[in-house]
């Protein structure tokens, strides 16, 4: 036998049991677990704020190409403008010169006119005539050089380059002078050229206004590449920091945008380092958020480590509780379990010598009988019939023992086997008529103390209907049936013969002391019935009917209740 309790702390599995059957992850200290968890988040935390730092970064970059590329429109219009405005004066300067065929104008009143032309354009520093061979004709400045600083002048279309007029740096504009010499075909030189000289810092002034934010330099390029203007001057940037003042590399932000029609393009480029600089000033937000969210985690992880680690002693202190559990349980157990063994010892040795006892009873009574018997052989003839009255009820109760002693259970028999065995040997030894007995019984397992008084009875009964139901040798039957009904059992022993004498009673009734009403064996039934808990009834029905009914009752609680 095994006790419900300590079977369930013995099916228990140990905790450390449970670690060793888990993942490798749980088998981890949980402080381990928590710094693995923290510096998965903590580097998490830096991936993600290094790649929106990254991020924005490109956007960065992407956004001064933005404002490099409007820088670049804003200051090809401008140079477009003011070109436009010097072509505009070249071509009035032009109508002031000869026709071809005449000498270039050089006298007072045409040079008046030119610097009357120049006034009014605040822009353009002078306007110049030239002949053929580029040497000056005429100029609205009166201290114009000769020749100093002019690019080289294109015989078709206009030229643009750079120079310089009186002591100031010009753009040069120069245009031929409508027709040429009699003899010229269509690709001979010009008689002369209209030269406008633009004054640089109108160029620059207007590129150091701008506002760009970032380094940078404004260039005004010429079609094969070469810068015919540039601000500042030096290769240098403006709006920077001093550490921008140095050449442009090849990483830099260039947007180039043409100056209308002219084949000059504006060039506006705005140093990396200059960006970056200006992006690597917001990079304390991505860093601020990269600390206050590891400080989070460290918090977090901190109070983790400290619940861990009391989960931990907890578990050990649990651990160091279940193994004396167990161990006292395994004492316990093996104390119940020598306690059982002891007991199922005295039980077998009980129920060895209960089967003893029962062997030795029936041996004794079969002793008696046979004593009986051998007393008999020397009595009278009516005498002899009290003795084997006598025989037959101590041979019943031998019948029980020896069934009791065959039984699973030493207490209990099945009363229908009884029943079978009673009735064979009653017929065999009680019943000088012939008669014949019909026997129908439900198995039944019922106690040895309701048994004996309902086996006794019975017997009584059946040799009672044998002996006396069929007088002269009439044939007749005689049944015995036990059955179920709906609160007990019912044994019914019934019989087709001459029935009982008229003054015999037809009810149970307690035997009364001296009466003279009904012989012994029906007493004795009667005595027995009251025993057993179960009531006789009486019936005259072409033969007797005696009907015991037997109640699910105990025996004692039944006979408190009849009393």
């Amino acid at each position: 036998m095994k006790w419900p309790y300590l079977q369930m702390v013995s099916d228990t599995m140990p905790l450390r049991a449970l670690r060793s059957q888990s993942s490798p992850l749980y088998r981890l200290p949980g402080s381990a677990l928590v710094l693995i968890a923290c510096t998965a988040a903590v580097l998490l935390t830096i991936g993600l704020s290094a790649v929106f730092a990254w991020r924005d970064r490109n956007e960065a970059v992407q956004q001064a190409t933005g404002v490099a590329g409007n820088i670049g429109l804003l200051a090809a219009e401008h140079a477009a403008r003011l070109i436009e405005s010097g072509d505009l004066l070249l071509t009035q300067a032009a109508t002031l010169a000869s026709p071809a065929g005449t000498p270039l104008p050089d006298d007072v009143a045409t040079r008046d006119r030119m610097a009357l032309l120049a006034a009014s354009a605040p822009h353009v520093v002078g306007l110049e005539i030239r002949d053929a061979a580029g040497a000056l004709r005429l100029s609205s400045l009166p201290d114009a050089a000769p020749g100093a600083g002019m690019p080289a002048l294109k015989p078709n279309g206009m030229t643009i380059g750079s120079g310089r007029m009186g002591r100031r740096a010009v753009v040069v504009l120069a245009q031929p002078l409508p027709g040429g010499t009699a003899a010229s075909g269509a690709g001979a030189a010009p008689h002369g050229w209209a030269v406008a000289g633009l004054d640089a810092r109108a160029f620059r002034d207007v590129y150091r206004s701008l506002d760009v934010g970032y380094g940078h330099s404004i260039s005004i390029m010429l079609p094969d590449g070469t810068p015919l203007l540039r601000e500042p001057e030096g290769g240098g940037t403006m709006g920077g920091n001093p550490g921008d003042e140095a050449a442009s590399h090849a990483d830099d932000i260039t947007v180039t945008r043409p100056i209308g029609d002219t084949g000059l393009s504006a060039a506006v480029t705005i140093t990396t380092e200059s960006v970056l600089r200006r992006w690597s000033e917001r990079l304390w937000i991505y860093a601020a958020f990269a600390a206050a969210a590891c400080a989070t985690v460290a918090v977090i992880g901190a109070l983790a480590i400290q619940r861990a680690r009391k989960e931990r002693e907890a578990e050990d202190a649990l651990q160091h509780a279940y193994d004396t559990l167990e161990e006292n349980v395994h004492q316990r157990t093996a104390q119940l379990e020598r306690a059982n063994a002891q007991l199922e010892a005295a039980v077998t040795d009980k129920e060895v010598l209960l089967k003893e006892v029962q062997h030795r009873v029936k041996n004794n009574l079969q002793v008696i009988c046979s004593l009986l018997r051998l007393q008999a052989a020397r009595i009278d003839e009516r005498a002899r019939r009290g003795f084997d009255e006598s025989l037959r009820r101590i041979q019943t109760m031998s019948l029980l023992h020896e069934l009791l002693h065959r039984s699973a259970e030493p207490a209990h028999i099945n009363f229908a086997d009884a029943l079978r065995q009673m009735c064979d040997g009653l017929v065999r030894s009680d019943n000088p008529t012939a008669a014949r007995l019909e026997l129908e019984a439900q198995d039944w397992i019922v106690d040895a103390d309701r048994a004996t008084p309902l086996a006794i009875a019975t017997s009584e009964l059946v040799s009672n209907a044998l002996l006396h139901a069929f007088p002269h040798g009439h044939p007749g039957t005689v049944r015995v049936l036990l059955e179920r009904e709906e609160n007990g059992m019912r044994l019914i022993v019934r019989d087709n013969g001459v029935g009982l004498p008229a003054g015999m009673p037809s009810q149970h009734k307690r035997p009364s002391r001296g009466g003279a009403s009904s012989g012994l064996g029906l007493n004795l039934v009667q005595a027995l019935s009251h025993q057993a808990g179960a009531t006789l009834k009486i019936e005259r029905d072409g033969g007797t009917i005696f009907t015991l009914t037997i109640p699910n009752l105990p025996v004692r609680q039944h006979a408190k209740t009849a009393a």
